[in-house]
């Protein structure tokens, strides 16, 4: 377990801009009451794999989910949420899906603590400024959560929703189709273009991030090199509605780029494509196969300069 806590920097940074200062008034007394108890792992398990399993199958024994003064101590609580989620990527994927169903059957009487572990272990997933975010897990929970009987309905429409955006366009399986109008009022496919990769980049004007990430673009002699061999080819796609707003903005971009927008949103309309969080990188190979997903900048230069 002792690897769990390399993360703890950047989990603390992660609660403090999500969580803001709702745990600051939680007193000193209230937090020496409490604290989190692992359970103790029979001695005839000598193997570190027996051991691990063990763990992770019992690993809420002992946690009183009736007690929501835990939801407000986030050294405790949370961070036994975060060794957990570490510890259910460490075993089988049979054992991880019955460790995470038997913890939301236990929280599953308590709607506070249920609603506490479900935004949490979502949020930590999900969130791609997670440290944590981990798609193929977060699969997992929305699957977990929606097979159990007891689970709350609006718990259980969030995940199956979410469950839905996040089985779409999975790493190395063909991206969806779409169709992309230009300034000029042409329309094409995405599936149309040919080259050796293709680079999608959703944004939007209005996002400083977005801004900087054409900027580092533009600047990137991997995909001017990508550009100019006629191996990739970028199209950026605004998904929203104020086509004016984009118009506007169009000089930001690149006359090498494909540049279009989405007539009608109907990527938004028909959750074609998880727009959550943007910017979004999608890189695809020659057959539209998914070789990055809701990737960040880094992430596509890193595997572009290897490629």
């Amino acid at each position: 377990m002792k690897h769990i806590h390399i993360y703890l920097l950047s989990i603390i940074c992660f609660l403090i801009s999500c969580s803001g200062n709702q745990h600051t008034q939680t007193t000193e007394e209230t937090r020496k009451e409490r604290s989190f108890q692992f359970p103790e792992i029979p001695v005839m398990l000598d193997t570190p794999d027996s051991r691990k399993a063990y763990l992770c199958e019992h690993y809420w024994d002992n946690f009183d989910f009736s007690d929501t003064a835990y939801i407000h101590l986030p050294d405790i609580t949370e961070q036994a949420i975060v060794n957990f989620m570490d510890l259910t990527t460490q075993v089988s994927k049979e054992l991880s899906e019955r460790s995470i169903s038997n913890l939301y059957q236990k929280a599953a009487p308590h709607s506070s603590m249920l609603w506490y572990f479900w935004e949490t272990m979502s949020r930590y997933w999900k969130d791609p400024n997670s440290p944590l975010r981990h798609e193929e897990m977060f699969i997992r929970l929305c699957r977990c959560v929606g097979s159990i009987p007891q689970m709350e309905e609006g718990i259980k429409m969030r995940a199956s929703f979410a469950l839905s955006l996040a089985e779409k366009n999975q790493v190395g399986h063909p991206a969806i189709d779409f169709t992309y109008t230009t300034a000029s009022g042409k329309q094409g496919q995405l599936h149309a273009l040919k080259a050796e990769y293709i680079l999608l980049f959703f944004h939007n004007p209005d996002c400083v991030t977005c801004r900087e990430t054409k900027d580092a673009m533009k600047q990137s002699a991997i995909l001017q090199a990508g550009i100019s061999s006629g191996k990739l080819k970028v199209l950026t796609l605004y998904p929203d509605e104020d086509v004016e707003l984009w118009q506007a903005h169009l000089e930001e971009l690149s006359d090498e780029w494909i540049n279009g927008y989405d007539k009608g949103q109907v990527l938004t309309r028909n959750a074609l494509y998880d727009l959550s969080a943007i910017p979004s990188f999608y890189l695809l190979d020659k057959n539209k196969k998914v070789l990055l997903k809701d990737a960040d900048w880094s992430q596509v230069t890193q595997l572009l300069s290897v490629q």
